[in-house]
């Protein structure tokens, strides 16, 4: 049953809390996503706890529709993890948020409060040894996969059926490739703005032929990748830091944001995370945090993933490289059109099979070693 209250607002979710017993001292909005309405809720006690709601729009654009079941999946896979992770990752300073409660028809999760600060916001703290942190999340997101290979993530606790999908994080994790043509073209030499898809679909430019293949032969796949559970938004905005000063000499990762998890290839999670962690180290001051984080994942699996896994690896992580920078800022306009061109060649030498070059950049070139001798 819908609540007769808003819980877009404070106010709204603090009537809520009220007609449901629910004694709390303060309900205040967090800032920083784009999807869902995010509030920290302190009790009478001093504990707090995170509500999210989810509209059936995006909060920070009404206008755009987005489908509210996304919430329905992060109840289901933040309920699956605690039995198919603990038992493997008990030493781990890495762990999913614990879910609380989730009221489904108002879209409404309630679950732990892992602090106000992620890895994006506290890399550069000096006291935060950042290879270790990779490491950590490497081992934990390899053990998230080998684990899930025959998890069923459909909502229906009774079914066994690995096909079902979510298939709104499904659509929407093809975004970045159903957009490369655009960045392409806005960064091509000459520049500009980013024009809308019509407006350069026949142009003669061969960069956005090779987006448009790109979208055609990868961003394809992502409809049909079945081999296990992914998280779909891995990077570090999303792990929240308590630095090991407040956690007894042992730093606490939190991974949050689970609403796109959804059944795939395990090469995507890897890619996001290796991607934004390359551009914090180029752009917040080299700390080491890439190549930690992708021996460890490497490592802990218990096989080396074969050639085509490798190219989606460095397909996803080109694509996210090229893409996103174009539409979160990170640098001056020369700065993203370089970080266009590093997408470009990394897109042609995985797609040409060209190992020799993938292996020679840094970001690649730290997994050498272990990983050639598969080639």
């Amino acid at each position: 049953m819908t609540s007769e209250h808003d819980l877009t607002t404070e106010q709204g979710l603090s009537a809520y809390l009220t007609s449901h017993s629910i004694s709390h001292v303060s309900v205040s909005i967090l800032t920083g996503g784009t999807a869902n309405y995010v509030y920290r809720v302190t009790f009478p006690d001093g504990s707090t706890a995170i509500y999210k709601h989810a509209a059936p729009y995006l909060h920070s654009n009404t206008a755009f529709a987005f489908d509210p079941r996304r919430m329905d999946y992060e109840d289901r896979i933040l309920e699956l993890l605690p039995s198919l992770l603990s038992s493997r990752l008990s030493e781990s300073p890495v762990h999913a948020v614990a879910v609380h409660r989730y009221d489904k028809g108002n879209k409404l999760l309630r679950i732990s409060d892992g602090g106000s600060r992620n890895l994006k916001d506290t890399y550069a703290n000096p006291t935060l040894d950042i290879p270790s942190v990779g490491a950590a999340l490497g081992r934990w997101l390899a053990t998230l996969h080998t684990s899930t290979v025959a998890t069923p993530l459909s909502l229906d606790p009774a079914s066994q059926n690995i096909k079902d999908n979510n298939a709104v994080a499904v659509s929407i994790y093809r975004h970045s490739y159903n957009n490369l043509s655009s960045a392409f073209a806005a960064y091509s030499d000459g520049g500009g703005t980013v024009p809308g898809y019509a407006d350069f679909i026949d142009l003669p430019n061969k960069d956005i032929e090779f987006a448009q293949q790109i979208n055609d032969a990868y961003g394809s796949r992502l409809a049909h990748d079945n081999e296990c559970i992914c998280h779909g938004d891995f990077w570090p905005g999303n792990v929240l830091v308590r630095p090991a000063a407040e956690e007894g000499g042992k730093v606490n990762l939190t991974v949050v944001d689970w609403e796109m998890t959804r059944r795939g290839t395990s090469a995507t999670d890897p890619a996001q995370f290796l991607a934004e962690s390359f551009l914090l180290d180029r752009f917040c001051g080299d700390r080491g945090l890439a190549p930690a984080f992708l021996n460890a994942y490497l490592s802990a699996r218990s096989s080396l993933p074969d050639k085509e896994w490798f190219r989606r690896l460095a397909i996803h992580f080109a694509v996210h490289v090229a893409f996103w920078p174009t539409r979160v800022v990170w640098t001056d306009r020369a700065g993203t059109q370089a970080l266009v061109e590093l997408g470009k060649g990394i897109l042609r030498a995985a797609s040409e099979s060209n190992w020799d070059v993938l292996f020679g950049l840094p970001v690649f070139g730290a997994m050498e070693k272990r990983y050639r001798p598969t080639f």
